[in-house]
């Protein structure tokens, strides 16, 4: 498999994931059979141009993230991401605190 090909399957589950979507909501949103989005993951198709782009618009991101690498995915999370993430650090903290009291 090509490494472009693995950057996007690698990419897509990752934002799938941290947006909360199982592979059966992400197939269903983009108009797909229920397992479409399984198949795309472990390799078997590839999508159109155009299914990567609904793929990016239901995840809420610029189709490009999906082939970005390494380095240039850092400024990749949104602030309101990295406020939640930012929040629950402070709050598992604040919980783990108390519970050693």
């Amino acid at each position: 498999m090509g490494e472009l090909r693995q950057t996007f399957i690698q990419n897509l589950k990752r934002y799938r994931k941290e947006k909360g979507f199982r592979q059966l909501d992400l197939a269903l949103a983009i108009g797909k059979s229920s397992n479409y989005i399984n198949s795309v993951e472990n390799g078997k198709y590839f999508p159109s141009p155009e299914t990567i782009e609904q793929i990016a618009n239901i995840l809420g991101l610029e189709p490009i993230r999906l082939f970005e690498t390494g380095a240039e995915q850092t400024d990749s999370i949104r602030p309101e991401e990295l406020e939640k993430k930012i929040q629950k650090v402070v709050s598992d903290g604040i919980a783990r605190i108390f519970s050693e009291l």
